[in-house]
């Protein structure tokens, strides 16, 4: 229904029938309310097209929560004119890295929108990139990259195993 009411739009010509990134819902722009309670826990920042069933977190506000927590925190950094970006998307529909992310404080950031995303590029600015957070110091964790690159070593594609470098960060971070 969605998809016929948007292309209805754009023939129209009440709006475009393309985007780079999901238009916020009606709700995305006022905070949702927040639970620390792991089955309750709900989204206080948009998805942006990033699972809408994960509790995503602002930037700040992720950062200040992994430390309180001491929960790590597993950073995605997008642009809305990536192409790679967008096709990485669906991966977080995957039921098990739903799951898992519950045990993390998640994050997602356009770097253009959040210049500050640029101190968690530990080998370059491209995206997209994921890196998880320490909760203890508040740095990026090196140690915890895709394995299957020798360079840009943060960037994951839809066909990369995202779900095991999250294993692998709670194996390492979570308490």
């Amino acid at each position: 229904m969605r998809l016929v009411l948007f292309v209805g739009a754009a023939v129209l010509g009440l709006g475009p029938a393309y985007g780079c990134v999901d238009a916020p819902h009606s709700d995305a722009g006022s905070p949702r309310t927040k639970s620390t309670d792991a089955a309750q826990r709900v989204a206080s920042a948009p998805a942006n097209g990033f699972g809408e069933q994960i509790a995503w977190r602002g930037f700040e506000e992720g950062l200040a929560e992994a430390a309180k927590l001491a929960r790590p925190m597993m950073l995605v950094v997008h642009a809305s004119w990536c192409g790679q970006c967008k096709a990485l998307k669906p991966a977080f529909a995957n039921p098990e890295l739903h799951a898992l992310s519950e045990q993390f404080v998640m994050v997602n950031v356009d770097q253009d929108q959040a210049p500050r995303a640029l101190e968690f590029a530990p080998d370059g600015s491209y995206v997209p990139r994921v890196v998880f957070i320490d909760p203890s110091t508040g740095k990026a964790d090196a140690s915890l990259s895709n394995e299957n690159r020798s360079r840009t070593i943060y960037y994951y594609s839809p066909g990369d195993d995202l779900v095991g470098a999250m294993k692998k960060a709670l194996d390492r971070h979570a308490g």
